[in-house]
């Protein structure tokens, strides 16, 4: 019986681990917190807390939507707390800074860019 609960333990942990980095799941990098304003459109915000929390928005200090973020290498994952029907919930980008500029790209749908600048 002992090996049984040990068993059941132990793909429970396994399951969440994966559940985790299904999520998003990992670090934050430092170099992201802060608020990003897209370079087109000043008034859309994206605010990445040092937490892993996070909101975007049309008003700054007025979030239209949380998530929670993560990066890996140079992905940046987006989990969003509410999405509407046929909208993605787990967002998955590839980012890079340059000079104020967080560049992000969609890996999901193809030739969707957008620069933000530091606020």
């Amino acid at each position: 019986m002992r090996k049984i609960i040990i068993a059941v333990s132990i793909i429970v942990l396994a399951v969440g681990a994966l559940g985790l980095t299904a999520c998003g799941g990992g670090d934050q990098d430092p170099a992201v917190v802060g608020t990003w304003e897209w370079d087109f459109f000043p008034d859309h915000f994206y605010t990445f807390n040092a937490d892993g929390s996070g909101s975007r928005g049309g008003v700054p200090g007025i979030a239209d939507e949380t998530f929670t973020w993560s990066t890996s290498g140079d992905r940046l994952n987006i989990r969003r707390d509410t999405v509407g029907s046929g909208e993605i919930r787990n967002e998955r980008w590839t980012y890079s800074i340059s000079g104020g500029s967080l560049t992000i790209e969609s890996q999901q749908e193809a030739g969707l860019i957008f620069v933000l600048d530091r606020r």
